[in-house]
């Protein structure tokens, strides 16, 4: 059984493609490790909907490992830690209680 932990996450965000960027943080508390990473960025719009602020938008298509449109980014590595495995193949499993994720655009280009 997984356990739930807690995190630092740092996201890359622009208005536009012309438009500066800049990072937003966001401390994520007790996700699930079976929890995917795609799932943990919905968790994230969840909140900031109910909060009334912009949510963080993203390239996602099949979550099934097939297209390749969830590109991101993470802690500096395509599609995050390890290899072999599409963004939406990420569980929180594979980071620590405690830790700082940086999520920046991927290969597509940035939209918003």
């Amino acid at each position: 059984m997984d356990k739930n932990i807690s995190f630092t996450l740092k996201v890359w965000r622009q208005n536009g493609p012309k438009e500066k960027g800049h990072f937003d943080t966001f401390d994520m508390k007790d996700i699930p490790g079976d929890t995917s990473f795609l799932e943990m960025l919905d968790i994230l719009n969840e909140q900031l909907i109910e909060d009334n602020k912009e949510p963080f938008v993203f390239d996602h298509d099949c979550r099934e490992g097939i297209c390749g449109m969830c590109s991101l980014y993470i802690n500096g590595h395509p599609h995050g830690p390890g290899q072999g495995a599409t963004t939406c193949q990420l569980y929180m499993r594979k980071f620590s209680d405690g830790d700082i994720i940086t999520v920046e655009p991927g290969a597509r280009p940035v939209t918003r």
